[in-house]
């Protein structure tokens, strides 16, 4: 049975949400700080359905100059996306969308001109269906070493 009670996605701190990113992300591994954690300027945004945490993604400013060269964009003050994650009983509920929608209405308020990750190939179509696009070749990522791509969402005309 999928549970659909209410949540509300709102800024949340490290400490909140590093739980539930790191059994979706790195099961069995260790709960451990990121190293984005630390950064002055990253948001954590935690998707609640009352006290637990069922979605989760941080934000923080990251330049990535080869895309912004690609789409014409000064990407000197673009914004990364990490650490999102939903809990497997929640996915295909919404929360994801919500927590990424919420995530890009942050940045997108911050100025910067592009919104990046580095996305797992099981999700990329979660992705693109709300407007990222996938630049360049798969690659394999972090300590699991599994298949990823580059995503990319132009935040304003280049």
């Amino acid at each position: 049975m999928i549970d659909r009670s209410p949540v509300v996605v709102r800024l949340a701190d490290a400490t909140e949400v590093r739980p539930l990113r790191m059994s979706v992300l790195r099961p069995g591994q260790p709960v451990e700080a990121s190293d984005y954690d630390a950064l002055p300027d990253t948001r954590h945004l935690g998707a609640f359905a009352g006290d637990v945490v069922v979605g989760c993604a941080s934000v923080f400013p990251s330049p990535h100059l080869e895309v912004g060269d690609a789409l014409s964009l000064d990407a000197r003050s673009a914004w990364q996306l990490r650490g999102m994650a939903v809990a497997p009983e929640r996915r295909g509920t919404g929360v994801g969308a919500l927590v990424l929608l919420a995530a890009i209405d942050l940045v997108r308020l911050a100025g910067a001109p592009l919104m990046w990750a580095n996305a797992r190939v099981t999700a990329l179509g979660f992705y693109q269906r709300l407007g990222f696009m996938i630049v360049g070749e798969e690659f394999t990522y972090g300590p699991l070493r599994l298949p990823h791509n580059l995503i990319v969402l132009p935040l304003q005309e280049g």
